[in-house]
């Protein structure tokens, strides 16, 4: 992780001299805290101390009064990363109302049975505009889930700068996904660190992080998935990014649509250490795949005749794959032309030490060769346009892979 200062949380701006608004509500041990959760008011802050919050058996629920983009609700910690709220239940925090933020927490699993930690933060219904940023999320089967109850979809959420991961191989039949998206429109997933996500029960098959459920418009950028740290093999697939994951029957869908997402975003990332492919594209129609690094993995599906994708200036070893009628457009992607383990390959020679998180380019020569036939970058209208490494993008800008210049990036 020393590799990664541009991605995950950022702690370093918190200590107990942090403003605190006359009206929070400050809170120091589980029972209180339920309480400030259910009676806390449009644009006030509910504070928590240091220390750790057991909450057993039972779903965090919030207060009914709807906040608003003027009068949003934050919980936050008091000094960020020294609030540890461990958690027992299938759920912990149940957000069914709109513009709630959440920061600097972590939230530990702590079930017998893994199959009972499912969700430290369930996103529903009208929970639009969430914000989870600066938090730490451990052993939880899909930490974050969001999805429709009935006619009211939770859009416009943001998850980013957290750090996901699992301390033991998970052997569930459950869906082990850290990041579950189902249903909403614009959802942002940006520098989170998402990794050790080994599914050995089930079907055996586990993603970092996927968006599904006729969603529109969501992107996935500048993220660091690792899907297994170790230098272990295990059964089944850990797959990295995924547009449609594992699929989800139509009349499910968000208005019942053909495809699982339209018009997504996956752009920017570092993928490593898949036993599948690094991005799994099912039922992704008019998708975005740009400039990301996928080392290790098998490289890039495109699955089913709903999945139409633009693929550019990404650099990956393995394949980029058509599968059941899928179709794709591929411009400018550098493809290494050997296999992880048949020894050294091309893009060993382009980084310093790619298998452990080191992507410095190593010589001017390889920085021409990554760069020099780059298609230029695809900006996104009405977002913020910075590349791994916190470079800002233009639309004058030419290269291969997730940053322009690395200064700064990889220690």
């Amino acid at each position: 992780m020393a590799y990664w200062p541009t991605v995950g949380p950022d702690w370093s701006k918190g200590s107990k001299n942090s403003h605190i608004p006359k009206n929070a509500i400050l809170v120091a041990d589980p029972e209180n805290l339920s309480k400030a959760l259910q009676e806390v008011l449009p644009g006030q802050h509910i504070v928590i101390k240091s220390g750790i919050y057991p909450i057993s058996g039972k779903r965090l629920r919030i207060t009914n009064r709807s906040p608003s983009r003027h009068q949003p609700i934050t919980l936050r910690a008091l000094e960020p990363g020294k609030v540890t709220i461990e958690l027992d239940s299938t759920e912990g925090l149940y957000l069914n109302q709109p513009y709630w933020r959440i920061s600097g927490l972590r939230f530990v699993g702590k079930c017998l049975s893994q199959s009972n930690c499912e969700h430290a933060i369930h996103v529903v219904g009208k929970a639009s505009h969430t914000i989870i940023e600066h938090n730490e999320f451990i052993d939880f089967n899909a930490a974050i889930k969001v999805n429709r109850d009935k006619n009211a979809f939770p859009d416009h959420g943001v998850i980013q700068n957290n750090h996901f991961y699992f301390t033991s191989l998970r052997d569930v039949t459950k869906p082990v996904t850290p990041i579950n998206v189902d249903h909403g429109n614009n959802w942002l997933i940006s520098r989170n660190i998402i990794r050790d996500f080994v599914k050995l029960g089930g079907n055996k098959t586990s993603y970092g992080a996927f968006i599904k459920g006729g969603t529109i418009k969501g992107t996935i950028e500048n993220n660091l998935v690792i899907c297994n740290t170790t230098n272990r093999h295990y059964p089944g697939a850990q797959v990295g990014l995924s547009l449609g994951g594992g699929g989800m029957a139509q009349k499910h869908r968000r208005e019942e649509i053909k495809a699982e997402t339209v018009g997504a975003t996956i752009r920017n990332n570092i993928v490593m250490h898949c036993n599948d492919v690094g991005l799994y594209i099912n039922k992704g129609k008019q998708a975005t795949i740009s400039n990301n690094i996928l080392y290790n993995t098998q490289g890039i599906d495109i699955r089913y005749s709903q999945s139409n994708a633009h693929i550019i200036n990404n650099i990956l070893n393995g394949k980029i794959r058509l599968r059941d009628n899928g179709k794709a457009e591929s411009t400018a992607n550098l493809i290494s032309s050997r296999s992880f383990w048949s020894g050294r390959e091309d893009i060993d020679s382009w980084f310093q030490s790619p298998s452990i998180g080191n992507f410095t380019i190593k010589t001017n020569r390889a920085r021409k060769q990554l760069h020099s036939q780059a298609t230029p970058y695809r900006l996104l209208p009405g977002q913020e346009n910075t590349d791994f490494c916190g470079n800002t993008i233009t639309d004058n800008d030419r290269f291969s892979g997730p940053f322009k210049e690395a200064k700064a990036c990889f220690q």
